[in-house]
């Protein structure tokens, strides 16, 4: 069931724009679901929450507060990533175009959303 609730919420990310794809990740790493089939998913789960918390570590250090996303920008891509919650995160890789940010927060919220309904 939460596979389906999952599968539907990068549906309709994916409807969105350029999206290749995307992992839910817990915050220490591991793999709660992807839509990428290109990829070692299990691999890149464990760096995008190293990205999030190193990100969340700098922000507290100069007194920001929780960073609302992090963004890595090449030449032809974006790996774009978001807190979904107090035990996940999202990230979605998409071409370099804007108007994403919105769909990528939205999409946290429901991720938010079914693992709060899980307990």
């Amino acid at each position: 069931m939460k596979e389906e609730a999952y599968r539907k919420i990068f549906t309709d990310i994916e409807s969105a724009g350029k999206v290749e794809g995307g992992c839910i990740v817990s915050r220490d790493g591991l793999l709660i679901y992807s839509s990428m089939d290109k990829i070692h998913a299990e691999a890149f789960a464990a760096m995008l929450a190293t990205l999030l918390s190193s990100a969340e570590v700098a922000m507290d250090e100069i007194g920001a507060g929780v960073p609302k996303k992090v963004i890595v920008e090449g030449r032809e891509k974006r790996i774009m990533v978001t807190g979904a919650g107090p035990h996940a995160l999202l990230a979605i890789v998409v071409e370099n175009e804007d108007g994403m940010e919105e769909v990528l927060l939205e999409g946290a919220k429901k991720v938010e959303e079914i693992l709060r309904d899980r307990k």
